[in-house]
């Protein structure tokens, strides 16, 4: 099933679509992009990665508590393999993902994770793993003005 355009905030959990939303930073604006598809296993993402040029990693997010506003010096698609979860972006709209949500997002982008129930995701990132510096989430007040536009 292909995903359709869709308007607004992000769709329900399993709802084919494509979401698109820019968040203000100072001035600037940085855009992601999440998509409602089908389902694809880990396998199938790692695959997806490598395609697109990207360093795939296969890992379970387990956040216990509502995580600090953050951003990554990496750009990644993430997708997600099972469970469901929940992160906010900068103006504070929650999003929802689950099996067949992809997540585009640029380095510079705005983010946290919130509390919930364990889900597995595949993520894949221009930058290796072993060259992300720590912290691997960034302050706000640490964003540069070059990730910002």
């Amino acid at each position: 099933m292909a995903p359709t355009a869709m308007r607004g905030s992000a769709a329900d959990v399993g709802a084919p679509g494509i979401s698109w939303k820019r968040s203000p930073i100072e001035g600037c604006e940085v855009e992601y992009k999440l998509t409602h598809d089908e389902p694809v296993t880990e396998e199938e993402a790692l695959a997806l990665a490598a395609q697109m040029g990207l360093h795939g990693l296969a890992f379970t997010v387990k956040t216990q508590q509502d995580e600090e506003l953050h951003w990554h010096e990496f750009s990644a698609v993430t997708w997600v393999i099972s469970g469901t979860g929940a992160l906010m972006n900068q103006d504070g709209e929650r999003i929802e993902v689950g099996p067949g949500c992809r997540l585009d997002a640029p380095a510079g982008y705005l983010h946290r994770g919130l509390a919930g129930e364990p889900y597995r995701v595949v993520i894949g990132t221009d930058l290796p793993f072993e060259a992300w510096t720590k912290p691997v989430d960034k302050p706000p007040s640490e964003l540069p003005a070059e990730l910002a536009s």
